[in-house]
């Protein structure tokens, strides 16, 4: 691809994508200005400035206030800067502007999300067990997870079977005041004989956190006005080493020629998912054609994703095409709660009869639903038999 090599370049932009909520984290911002004079050097979070570097100022380096940012300026080298520590309002989109002096005022940017996650303490908790039901009784059970941050999502499960929807009802999460979620789903439903295995029922609660984050790919620059020539530039704005790349495509476009052009994830398991956008809006999917998956010996995987399309007047907006492609990775954590037995209760079973002298074995509850353990059935025939010699 063509690119200018005599203008000022972002050397390295880095943001973590993922930060476990307490942990401190660097930040990078790193520029090659060639022949040009560094004017200064702007960090933002979701469009409000937090630290400025101006070399010409006293000190050079200042920082603003602002919720979830915790600089530490003894550590902070020019774009370089460090983050003692992190909460939940740290998460957002990061944005570095490197900009030079006259009479050029040229300026490269960088940009990235950056995720704070917090895992339960705990595992989830069952509330409203009994120790005993009656057939055809409601049992109304409550699973709540501990605090975490995404929120979990809830699933129950009845002697290792997942229960049905119509027996769930979900209550809308709570958010604490540090911005914790906490789930809860409510399991309500008549106890059967078929519930009860040898005169018991277990019921365990799952929590399960999807933790997904997104990286983007370095961005093509497609021109198209005439004072200028068409060139594809690949920008370094929002550009990521462990983000997809692209590769194909021509060093120029025009309306009517075709867009061909690949983006692959870096290697990972479970394998990333990736998307293609057009200035900023995601590609149809009739653009979108996957291609197979790279495979590595150790279990990784890098995804493939092509994108193919006719360029048209109403894919330029100012004279300006713009290409980028994401991948997102998602890590599945699970946490299991204590399983809960219930048993029949003692007055039901005694509805089971004996008829001493026949030896016949009857239950009014059994009678009614059509259904019988044949475990006590034996066991009250033993009774029957040793009462008898």
């Amino acid at each position: 691809m063509i690119a200018d090599c005599k203008s000022l370049k972002l050397r390295d932009f880095s943001v973590p994508a993922v930060v476990m909520r307490g942990d401190p984290v660097w930040l990078n911002c790193s520029y090659d200005l060639e022949r040009d004079k560094l004017y200064s050097i702007k960090w933002h979070k979701n469009n409000v400035e937090f630290y400025r570097y101006l070399p010409a100022d006293y000190p050079p380096g200042q920082k603003y206030e602002l919720p979830g940012i915790f600089l530490d300026l003894g550590w902070c080298k020019e774009g370089y800067i460090f983050m003692s520590k992190t909460d939940v309002n740290s998460e957002g989109t990061y944005r570095c502007e490197v900009s030079t002096e006259a009479p050029f005022f040229r300026t490269v940017k960088g940009e990235s999300e950056m995720r704070i996650y917090v895992n339960p303490s705990s595992a989830p908790a069952i509330v409203g067990v009994k120790n005993q039901y009656v057939i055809g009784e409601t049992v109304n059970v409550t699973c709540i997870s501990a605090p975490s941050r995404p929120q979990a999502f809830l699933k129950w499960w009845i002697n290792d079977q997942e229960a049905t929807n119509e027996d769930l009802y979900r209550p809308l999460s709570r958010v604490s005041q540090d911005g914790l979620f906490t789930s809860e789903l409510i399991l309500r439903f008549k106890a059967r004989w078929h519930h009860f295995k040898n005169g018991r029922m277990k019921l365990v609660c799952e929590a399960i956190i999807s933790q997904a984050h997104t990286l983007r790919s370095e961005e093509i620059l497609v021109s198209n006005h005439s004072s200028s020539p068409q060139k594809t530039i690949f920008s370094d704005y929002g550009s990521s080493k462990d983000g997809p790349t692209i590769s194909g495509g021509k060093g120029k476009y025009g309306v009517g020629d075709i867009v061909d052009i690949n983006c692959t994830s870096a290697k990972s398991q479970p394998p990333a998912e990736l998307h293609w956008y057009i200035n900023d809006r995601e590609a149809k999917p009739d653009y979108l054609m996957p291609l197979k998956s790279i495979l590595y010996k150790n279990g990784m995987e890098s995804t493939r994703l092509r994108l193919r399309f006719a360029v048209k007047h109403r894919h330029f907006q100012m004279n300006e095409m713009r290409l980028r492609c994401t991948a997102t990775l998602s890590e599945v954590k699970t946490m299991s709660s204590e399983a809960l037995e219930a048993e029949i209760s003692e007055q039901q079973m005694s509805d089971l009869h004996v008829d001493f002298n026949t030896g016949a074995v009857s239950s009014k509850s059994l009678q009614r639903h059509e259904v019988y353990n044949p475990v006590w059935i034996v066991l009250l025939l033993y009774f029957f038999s040793r009462i008898q010699l």
